[in-house]
């Protein structure tokens, strides 16, 4: 493929200009190395299908017969960031406004419009569960879609949605064009930026390569041939690696916590709990250097979740110390001191506050982490006796060890300023930036400060140490006195005076913040035990001691890392300051910019509107060096990149790691393409009930607005299959994997908004589902009862489906917490409550989605279909006494006003409250501007209210 024109020249590497050339020719999924820039050929190939002059709808043989544009569909792009960044590269390449593509979320409108916007083409970039829904009713016929273009592809499996779609898409273009003797198919191009993802489990690549209907795999790492000369070849960036040493008390801390860490493996292997942990931990990979450069507490606790119920409380303890140490190798180098020994002290505390305390806090090697942590941030020092002073007091010397990697930065921020000005005779018009990258927030806000204050900066987060510290001191003071403090807490309430006068001086009017209780449990903990309750719903392997395992750690970082910088008056900084970055500029048009990895989501166009002469990376991540890679490629002016590194740190040894991990990575994917078949496309392109019809010769028959076959027998006046097959599925369902593998087995679903229920099977059964997760929310909140108490009323035989994750045990609560009381903290008791007062409740367990299928059908047999239109109206009345009755309690409801609001058109239960809360009559409402409409009644019904009320009667109509 020749370069298109419709991106601007120097602004695609040449490399995604080949990949969209081979993508274009031959369907195929495309897997590229982290950071080559997949959104850019993602946003080529929307812009070659969108364009109407020079693109895919230019070419003459592509031309339809109804002049339309193709309908072209992007699946994947499941964040608002990411949907945005796709719009925003387009812009910037000076893409016309009228050929964007249309984004497609839960606000795009009713059916109705949407499917008035597929009639006209274009590109759609749509949510999976919209389009599913959209084809299972109808909305969007098959035979108009002519391609996907599908993003993420490494999370597309055989049950996810995207696959589920892919298969209706080709399963019913097949059954269309049958009559006509073509098989043409829509096309597929997938990308991927994460080979290891596709690499993944057993088979991946071949698995996601079937589910996509395509049988090409291009691979792109970063020593592809192309590549390479692209990046290295043209303007290749100057680069220049700093390797900083620790400093003496870091690098004993370090090897501090490698000796802890030896000191748990050994425990562990020790213990030999199970044999497979056994396994696990007598392979090559279980070392210190691996447990620090990849999560393997991770994999060790997925590949215990089915026995985890069976491991005692001090091997799981040992497992979250693996984390643990993990955490405090990684914080050694991005905390500063002060937020590091906070770190220290809050696992201490909370750990002795657990029932399960940790191990390696009793060992040598922790007493050395502790102590030398300490000598980062004060020591405690006596002078020697003198006659003067024959019994000196202690005094406190405040050490603020101050990051190495700090100096490092403000030495060669001052090196490229002098470079800069003496560069004056060649300097460029316009300000020089430099681009200072940085890990997260918190890592951005230290550096500022650092920046801007200097060690003034740590002498305030010393005052706020001081302060937190000694409020149990001055608790204790109120009632004994000074007399009854230890020598060391008598001597910080002393430093903490005298760090107050050195900041504010004696005459500040900043006042002392208000003591906290002894016990007293600040607001951001409070909040983060509520997340960690939440996201331990469902974990039915864990027990109570095993969240608060898992929570000392979390509430130990968020002790350290929260920064009550409201309580501390700064001074008044030159910075300008905004959410996600900062800049500082210099007089002299030097302007220094600093962005954290957090908030990127656009990488290419950053360095495109910033044009930075240099490049810091205070944090090194792969997909921001290659995209200062191929910036430079495509740039006229040479930049000069500095790598700031520790030297023998784990730092060092993650960034190598990630390189090393991707290069074998490929090249493991490289052999498995030497060797594997080519996915068998033709056993997936129908779906059963079309198999079975084609064996038959019947094709007669169909349902879903004609689109699907049924295998209807007219010979013999019957069905061919007596199997029942027909499911009203809730629209919100489509989220979980149950309906692709619903229809994937032979079921019919109809996709509809159901008021009881999730699904409904026949005229007597009605499933409400749920994940283990979900389960414990619904008791929490009281959802599930008012919903079982729904389905009792309505159906004869109402039904809860606890449906399990396949990769975890099939186990609701473990033995050891199942008691013979009924406890309010209990699972078990709650079904049990559940089905005393719901006795025609039956509780359907499955282990997974697949069983879930084989029990649909055992229920289905011997029932009739179930009736869609009445599954669809039930409770519907309801929903509507509840909405009268709520109205009614309001004091001088006009009835008469309320039932004609209800009959306008688009109006229901749920808009016409939101209505009567913003207006007090009709009349009000009527004469509501359009958008006035749209923000009280929503877009698609305050449109259709403004189109109604404005709409003009004829008396012929009369």
């Amino acid at each position: 493929m020749e370069d298109k024109a419709f991106v601007p020249q120097g602004l695609l590497p040449s490399y995604l200009a080949e990949i969209f050339g081979q993508l274009y020719d031959e369907d195929g999924l495309a897997v590229l190395g982290k950071g080559l820039q997949s959104d850019m050929l993602l946003a080529s190939l929307v812009r070659f299908y969108a364009d109407p002059e020079e693109g895919h709808y230019a070419e003459e043989e592509t031309k339809k017969k109804d002049g339309k544009p193709p309908l072209v569909l992007v699946l994947g792009l499941h964040r608002e960031a990411e949907r945005t960044a796709l719009l925003n590269i387009l812009t910037s390449w000076g893409t016309p406004p009228e050929i964007l593509p249309t984004i497609l979320t839960n606000e795009a409108g009713q059916s109705k419009e949407r499917a008035a916007l597929y009639q006209q083409g274009g590109v759609f970039v749509i949510t999976s569960r919209i389009l599913i829904v959209d084809l299972l009713t109808a909305t969007i016929d098959s035979i108009q879609i002519d391609g996907l273009l599908v993003a993420h592809a490494e999370q597309v499996t055989e049950t996810s949605t995207e696959a589920f779609i892919i298969r209706i898409i080709q399963s019913q273009r097949q059954f269309q064009s049958s009559s006509s003797n073509s098989n043409e198919a829509a096309f597929v191009k997938a990308i991927s930026e994460s080979p290891e993802q596709v690499m993944s489990g057993f088979s991946k690549v071949d698995k996601i390569l079937k589910a996509l209907h395509v049988q090409r795999l291009y691979l792109y790492p970063r020593f592809h041939d192309s590549i390479r000369e692209e990046l290295e070849g043209r303007n290749p960036p100057k680069v220049i690696e700093l390797h900083q040493e620790l400093s003496p008390l870091q690098k004993e801390m370090q090897q501090a916590i490698a000796v802890a860490l030896q000191t748990v493996i050994r425990k562990l292997k020790e213990s030999k709990a199970l044999a497979n942990l056994t396994l696990l931990l007598d392979g090559e990979q279980f070392t210190v250097e691996n447990l620090v450069t990849n999560p393997l507490d991770q994999a060790l606790s997925r590949n215990l979740e089915h026995d985890w119920h069976r491991l005692s409380p001090e091997t799981k303890q040992l497992i979250q110390d693996l984390r643990t140490l993990r955490t405090l190798f990684q914080n050694l180098l991005t905390y500063d001191c002060v937020s590091f020994y906070k770190l220290l002290l809050s696992i201490q505390s909370m750990s002795a506050a657990s029932r399960h305390p940790s191990m390696w806090l009793l060992t040598p090697a922790a007493d050395v982490l502790f102590r030398k942590a300490k000598e980062r941030l004060f020591t405690l020092h006596r002078p020697l006796p003198t006659k003067q002073v024959p019994n000196p007091v202690l005094k406190c010397q405040p050490v603020l060890e101050e990051s190495p990697k700090w100096r490092l930065l403000r030495t060669v921020l001052s090196e490229i300023r002098e470079k800069f000005e003496k560069e004056v005779a060649d300097r460029a018009a316009g300000p020089t930036n430099i681009l200072v990258l940085v890990k997260d927030d918190r890592t951005m806000a230290a550096v500022k400060d650092y920046l801007v204050q200097g060690n003034r900066a740590l002498l305030f987060r010393w005052l706020r140490f001081l302060e937190q510290q000694n409020d149990r001191s001055r608790s204790i003071t109120v009632n004994g006195g000074v007399e009854t403090l230890s020598e060391e807490s008598r001597v910080l309430l002393e430093e903490e005076s005298r760090c107050r006068r050195i900041l504010f001086g004696d005459q500040s009017k900043r006042k002392r913040r208000q003591n906290a209780p002894i016990n007293h449990i600040p607001n951001f903990v409070r909040k983060r035990r509520r997340i960690t309750r939440e996201k331990a719903r469902g974990e039915a392997t864990m027990q109570t001691e095993d969240l608060e395992r898992n929570a000392v750690l979390d509430e130990a970082v968020d002790l350290a890392e929260h920064d009550d910088s409201n309580d501390l008056e700064y001074e008044a900084s030159p910075l300008n300051t905004q959410d996600d970055h900062f800049t500082l500029s210099f007089p002299d048009e030097l302007r220094i910019v600093l962005k954290s990895y957090a908030s990127l989501d656009q990488p290419s166009l950053l360095l495109q509107d910033l044009s930075p002469r240099y490049v810091l990376f205070y944090d090194t991540d792969i997909t921001f060096v290659r995209a200062v890679e191929i910036h430079a490629a495509l740039s006229d002016v040479q930049i000069e990149v500095y790598f700031l590194m520790f030297q023998a740190s784990a730092e060092d040894k993650i960034f190598m790691k990630s390189l090393e991990r991707e290069q074998n990575t490929f090249e493991r994917l490289i052999n498995h393409k030497k060797m594997m078949s080519p996915p068998a496309l033709h056993c997936a392109t129908t779906t059963q009930e079309m198999q079975h019809a084609l064996a038959q010769g019947s094709l007669g028959g169909t349902y879903m607005g004609g689109s699907l076959p049924l295998a209807f027998d007219s010979r013999k006046g019957r069905k061919a299959n007596e199997e029942k097959r027909d499911i009203a599925v809730d629209v919100r369902e489509f989220r979980s994997v149950l309906p692709s593998i619903l229809h994937q087995g032979g079921m019919r679903l109809a996709p509809v908004t159901l008021i009881v229920g999730d699904f409904v099977l026949s005229s007597v059964h009605c499933v409400e589902r749920k994940s283990i997760s979900d389960l414990f929310g619904s008791f929490a909140s009281g959802r599930l009862y008012t919903q079982v108490e729904s389905m009792v009323k309505y159906y004869k035989v109402p039904c809860l489906l606890i449906e399990f994750d396949p990769a975890k045990s099939f186990c609701l609560q473990n033995a050891s917490e199942i008691g013979v009381e009924i406890r309010s903290d209990s699972i078990c008791s709650k079904i049990c409550l559940l089905t005393m007062h719901f006795p025609q409740l039956r509780i359907l367990w499955s282990k997974s989605p697949h069983d879930t299928l084989k029990i649909f059908k055992d229920l289905k047999k011997n029932h009739d279909e179930v009736d869609v239109e009445r599954a669809m109206e039930i409770g519907r009345n309801e929903l509507e006494d509840s909405f009268f009755e709520s109205s009614s309690e309001s004091d001088e409801i006009n009835e008469v006003a309320r039932d004609m609001l209800l009959r306008l058109p688009g109006v229901n239960i749920h808009s016409a409250r939101k209505i009567m809360q913003n207006c007090d009559c009709l009349a009000e409402l009527c004469d509501m501007s359009r958008d006035e409409l749209r923000r009280v009644a929503g877009p698609v019904t305050g449109q259709k209210l403004f189109t109604f009320f404005r709409q003009k009667m004829s008396a012929a109509n009369i």
